[in-house]
């Protein structure tokens, strides 16, 4: 079976954190009889790695233009006007889907995200006349919404419909999580097209048996409980209120450190914050953590933080629940279908930082409850969030797609 993936902007080795996510899931579809060729648009080059060939789009080609501009005919009318550039860009990566479906011949699309990616092969696939299935996987921003603070790209009605032509043109949509799942529900004229397969982590890569003792030696944390987090964006994933509930921990307990991993372009704002709150001595903004070092921040913590305001999935929790760790986290999107409140950690409300303290504290002041709590976060991982399992199930998808010539509801 050939696949042809549309994903933009995706890691090629183990140790790029690019779209991460979407390289475990495609390295493992590799290693099931599947040849895959990815339609990538980052203007890296072309290269084959671990069984998979990456093709890459040129970043100006603009021989292709008189080639796209026919397409325009196939936009949704209220979504043709958008700057000349934004518009080149989408047909050219368009062209690029099209020109690999004649090299590749694949027996299907597989799209991660709506936008652009699902956008650029659904044009190819109607403006090719090619009846090949489409195969959507919905990951979050393209699909979620927080309006204060500006989060999903659908809060801007261009892309708002083009996300549900999307939705609508694709044969097979594949979500992670409940909350995807309704949300994509309103916007389908079928939800039995809709899939919801979690997401899944390498169960052995994050285990318990990890020793975190570099961590709490490179921190001065030998004599302390440590606190994880790690974000990207540290506005929709709630640091500040994290930083609010520190104050109120620190006011009860002193040896007790907070790290904060990952980078984000308010990193500055951050951290003048917690000199602010009176907190910067118990917190450490690490900046990016690198891939092969994740799970010994895992280890060397207590408990781990997850106050997001908005989550489509939430791959951070899934890690510390394989690592054996307690998760205090956010009552909002996928979260809400890892944590059992009071069995592998406690759900608070968002934008929270009180209740957020409190749990935080209570595992911290009672680490024989942790302790249980972090087994049965492990045991939870390894029974529904094991990547292994996500990946045998879009294989059978993929099988009954292409068997059913498309139809696999």
């Amino acid at each position: 079976m050939n696949g042809l993936i549309v994903s933009s902007n995706t890691a090629r080795n183990p140790l790029d954190d690019a779209k991460s996510f979407v390289f475990d899931e495609i390295t493992r579809l590799a290693q099931r009889n599947i040849n895959l060729h990815v339609a990538s648009f980052d203007f890296k080059g072309s290269t084959r790695a671990y069984n998979i060939f990456f093709y890459d789009a040129k970043k100006y080609d603009f021989l292709v233009f008189p080639l796209i501009m026919h397409r325009i005919a196939y936009y949704p009318f209220n979504s043709i006007l958008c700057s000349p550039y934004k518009l080149f860009l989408e047909l050219s990566y368009a062209e690029h889907v099209v020109r690999l479906m004649k090299r590749v011949k694949p027996d299907f699309l597989h799209a991660h995200y709506a936008y652009p990616e699902g956008w650029a092969a659904s044009l190819a696939k109607i403006s090719s006349k090619n009846r090949i299935p489409l195969v959507l996987t919905l990951h979050g921003y393209d699909i979620l919404v927080e309006p204060t603070l500006g989060y999903g790209i659908r809060l801007w009605k261009r892309y708002d419909t083009l996300v549900r032509y999307v939705l609508n043109n694709s044969d097979l949509v594949i979500v992670a999580s409940k909350a995807v799942f309704n949300e994509a529900a309103k916007l389908v004229n079928n939800i039995e097209k809709l899939h919801i397969i979690p997401n899944g982590i390498d169960i052995q890569y994050f285990n318990p048996n990890v020793n975190g003792s570099y961590i709490k030696q490179l921190y001065g944390g030998e004599d302390k409980q440590i606190v994880l987090t790690i974000a990207r964006n540290f506005k929709i994933k709630g640091i500040i209120y994290l930083l609010l509930a520190i104050k109120q921990i620190l006011s009860f307990k002193k040896d007790v450190l907070f790290i904060i991993g990952g980078y984000d372009k308010l990193l500055k704002y951050y951290e003048l914050l917690s000199i602010k709150l009176g907190v910067s001595k118990h917190v450490i903004f690490t900046g990016k953590i690198p891939r092969d070092v994740v799970p010994k921040y895992y280890a060397a913590s207590d408990v781990v933080v997850v106050p997001s305001l908005q989550e489509a999935w939430g791959l951070v929790a899934t890690e510390a629940m394989a690592c054996g760790k307690p998760v205090v986290a956010s009552r909002v999107g996928g979260l809400t279908d890892q944590v059992i409140d009071g069995y592998n950690g406690f759900l608070v409300q968002p934008k929270d930082p009180k209740a957020l303290g409190d749990k935080i504290l209570y595992l911290l002041e009672n680490p024989s409850e942790a302790r249980r709590m972090g087994l049965n976060g492990r045991k939870l991982a390894v029974e529904k969030f094991d990547i292994e399992k996500r990946v045998d199930k879009i294989v059978k998808l993929y099988q009954e797609l292409v068997k059913g010539g498309g139809d696999a509801i």
